[in-house]
């Protein structure tokens, strides 16, 4: 079974292809025990993760005044949460492993995420194995996966995150905001997203503050993403994988004629997850074939955190805007976006 890696670059990666090598390490890895495998996993994969989730926490509004009842925008977002340079390699703590420890710890603990370059440094699987009623201690040594060299790239790299939504004032100076794509199947692989949002007008609330000459509002938005990919439909082997984000933010803008700046603070909450279902054999043409139950199953978390956004919206032709921010978040983020405004 060699298409592990490939599956999860399908789902995870974004469609990169997979040197036969790289395969053969993780699933290496894998042998060795779930546990080891989904810790590995999760560390290599973290940067796309956190990428991701913090791209879907932006794009949410280009100005903090609500529409008028029944008034709408339509906007579509293209959003970059870069990932850091920090984050092409991570750090190997043998004693968050089971079966798996550096070979030789004088070559350093800093393995590379699939964001980083290739590696040289060596791992070893050791534990104990069962031949014809014997048990016998087993050590094996092979090198750390590589990653795909993509922290060399120019320019900054980031996971793309496109939004669509739909914004309508309804009462109270309040927006209701929703996010979907309709479920999408090509090849065996299915995707589809929610979303809703929830934009208030506070300062019409506070005495005295209705005069003053800004805008000033408060959002809640939750977005979730859904993928599947049916590996082998037949023997019931599928990967999923999600990811979901939360923003809380207060915002502030100011119109001036055509051009409205924007500022917002808040935190973010993001989580993401990555499965494998179904049994899967590995190793074989070998003596030690291990047939394994749903090898992967992690779960992303800690990117999220406090944000700080800065913005401006431009009109044009009165009804059509365009806006660009940026995020100082955990994983900084640039958003562009397009949008028909019927106020």
């Amino acid at each position: 079974m060699k298409r592990i890696f490939t599956v999860i670059s399908l789902i995870v990666i974004g469609f990169f292809n997979i040197q036969q090598t790289k395969a053969q390490e993780f699933e290496t890895i894998v042998t060795s025990g779930i546990t080891d495998a989904n810790t590995y996993l999760k560390n290599y994969m973290n940067p796309f993760a956190a990428s991701l989730g913090n791209g879907l926490a932006n794009g949410w509004y280009n100005t903090a005044k609500p529409h008028k009842t029944l008034g709408f925008d339509l906007t579509v977002n293209m959003n970059f949460a870069i990932i850091p340079d920090a984050a092409s390699q991570f750090d190997f703590n043998d004693d968050t492993y089971n079966n798996l420890r550096l070979a030789n710890p004088s070559e350093g603990s800093m393995l590379p995420t699939f964001t980083g370059n290739t590696t040289d440094t060596r791992l070893e699987i050791f534990g104990e194995r069962e031949i014809d009623g014997e048990t016998y201690n087993f050590e094996q040594e092979i090198v750390a996966p590589d990653g795909f060299g993509l922290s060399d790239l120019p320019g900054p790299l980031a996971v793309p995150t496109p939004t669509i939504q739909l914004g309508v004032g309804i009462v109270k100076n309040t927006d209701l905001i929703i996010r979907y794509t309709p479920e999408i199947n090509v090849d065996g692989l299915s995707f589809r997203s929610f979303g809703f949002g929830v934009k208030h007008d506070f300062k019409q609330w506070i005495p005295g503050m209705k005069l003053l000459p800004f805008d000033l509002s408060g959002l809640v938005g939750y977005n979730k993403i859904s993928t599947t990919y049916q590996i082998d439909e037949t023997a019931g082997q599928f990967a999923e994988f999600g990811a979901s984000a939360t923003t809380i933010q207060a915002i502030i803008s100011k119109k001036l004629l055509f051009f409205t700046p924007y500022a917002g603070l808040g935190l973010n909450i993001v989580n993401s997850n990555f499965a494998m279902r179904g049994d899967y054999v590995f190793n074989e043409n070998t003596n030690e074939e291990v047939t394994v139950t749903d090898p992967i199953d992690i779960a992303f978390d800690g990117s999220g955190g406090p944000r700080f956004t800065v913005g401006a919206r431009v009109k044009i032709l009165w009804v059509l805007a365009l806006n660009v921010d940026y995020t100082i978040q955990k994983y900084n983020t640039l958003s562009v976006g397009v949008g028909l405004n019927i106020r």
